[in-house]
């Protein structure tokens, strides 16, 4: 693994470890920011029973969001844990930043910066995601053994064709 990728991987997931940890054992504040966006989330067609026990919600989100954060940190499929984080992060972003709500200028541009920062986060954790540690992809793979078949049989073909020709000469 190469060194940006060491350093890297920690940086990232540090944020999403220690707010884990405070969803689990502080959930209060997290709840409070749910409620406040409990009433467009209804208009905009959640069940309400999602929302029926926002403590447990609360809980689950940050145990599978310090969970992520420290497999991504440790280099544990790392793929799967940003992949599993950029999930998360959208509705927690939205759920802390509901600019739709906020009234005055200055607090609008302040939700406006938190949105901007979750969805720069979720861009970072795409590209964890999706980044292969340097190795081709399992299609570039597929393709490239069909291409390798392919030449193989052309040239065991061609070879018995040489052999039958030699063997005409050779009488």
């Amino acid at each position: 693994m190469s060194i940006s990728r060491r350093l890297a991987r920690p940086l990232l997931a540090s944020s999403f470890v220690a707010s884990g940890v405070d969803a689990l054992l502080h959930p209060d504040s997290h709840v409070e920011r749910f409620r406040k966006v409990e009433p467009a989330l209804e208009k905009a067609g959640i069940p309400p029973s999602i929302a029926s026990d926002t403590r447990l919600l609360v809980r689950v989100s940050g145990g599978i969001t310090a969970l992520a954060g420290l497999m991504l940190a440790t280099n544990r499929n790392p793929r799967s844990a940003a992949l599993t984080l950029a999930a998360v992060t959208v509705p927690v972003t939205l759920v802390n930043n509901p600019f739709w709500t906020a009234t005055g200028k200055e607090r609008k541009k302040e939700m406006r910066r938190g949105l901007l920062t979750g969805a720069s986060l979720v861009g970072g954790l795409l590209i964890a995601g999706l980044d292969r540690d340097g190795k081709p992809s399992l299609t570039w793979r597929a393709a490239n053994t069909r291409g390798h078949k392919t030449a193989l049989r052309e040239l065991k073909a061609a070879a018995k064709e040489s052999k039958a020709d030699l063997r005409a000469k050779l009488g």
